[in-house]
């Protein structure tokens, strides 16, 4: 079972696991964004816990792959409530959902876990967030920490890519607006490993396959700038990197502070497997292929 399957890491997820599995995806649509080969589609709220059970009752899954998530930075800042149900709350459900069927957990957090003083950091990293985002997050890893259940905490950062009807990311943002020769300010202190979506599916794909459990980081090898990633994007697909404005994460005044040394150490994840992560450079250009100008 996948939720949160017509994001941008859902669908990625769907198409990857409904090849060698047979797929229950979800998510709070009528219909999905995608075209669904295999598998069904069901429309169901994670806060939902009498449609959940009505849906595992007759699914009756092994794994609960979570994609589903509220993840607007600012929004979670001012709208905590919100941030706690789904990102908690949410997950206390999947939680019952597999105790109730000896499932396995798959769910997916974030660096900003992190307070961002001495990114990139490896799984053993202390978290210490500094924002609302990240602190419900890091709240629903304890949860399933504590839990009893078998699971897999996959933290990744800057998740980027393409995805029919997915909201924006990093790159289609940065992409779209120099597409329409359009000017943006991108910070040059903030600093991640940008997570390019294919790899990052196959990869958790892979982890099922090998059985493993416990926290593991998932990213790009690739260890830059907001900024520098924008500009890679430009040349990539020959945009003006001038209407690219270097600011200061200070200058943008957002509600939610952000970690500024972030990212996540992906030594575990080279060792164990075979699933290729990709830099920012081969990512944007992986996506210069599916895309026509």
């Amino acid at each position: 079972m996948i939720t949160g399957a017509n994001g941008l890491l859902g669908q990625h997820l769907v198409e990857f696991f409904s090849r060698v599995h047979k797929v229950l995806a979800s998510d709070l649509h009528a219909e999905p964004f995608f075209l669904l080969s295999h598998g069904n589609y069901e429309q169901a709220d994670i806060l939902d816990k009498e449609r959940l059970s009505s849906l595992t009752d007759s699914f009756k899954p092994d794994l609960v792959i979570n994609a589903a998530a509220y993840s607007d930075v600012d929004a979670c800042e001012t709208d905590r409530e919100k941030a706690w149900q789904v990102n908690v709350v949410g997950i206390e459900n999947l939680i019952e959902i597999c105790k109730n069927w000896n499932a396995k957990l798959i769910h997916l957090s974030t660096d900003y876990v992190f307070d961002g003083k001495e990114g990139p950091y490896s799984e053993e990293g202390v978290p210490n967030p500094i924002n609302y985002y990240g602190s419900s997050k890091l709240e629903s890893e304890l949860k399933i920490k504590h839990s009893g259940i078998d699971f897999v905490i996959v933290r990744t950062n800057v998740l980027y890519g393409m995805a029919e009807g997915a909201n924006p990311n990093f790159f289609t943002w940065v992409f779209n607006r120099l597409r329409n020769d359009q000017s943006i300010r991108v910070v040059t202190d903030q600093f991640n490993n940008p997570t390019l979506v294919d790899d990052l599916a196959r990869a958790i794909l892979e982890l099922t396959a090998r059985k493993f459990s416990g926290t593991i980081n998932l990213g790009g090898t690739e260890y830059l700038s907001r900024y520098n990633f924008a500009r890679k994007i430009a040349e990539e697909f020959e945009f003006d990197a001038n209407k690219i404005v270097p600011v200061t994460t200070e200058d943008l005044k957002q509600k939610a502070p952000r970690p500024l040394k972030g990212g996540l150490r992906i030594d575990l994840a080279k060792r164990i497997l075979k699933a290729e992560l990709s830099g920012v450079s081969e990512g944007v250009k992986h996506l210069r292929k599916e895309i026509v100008l």
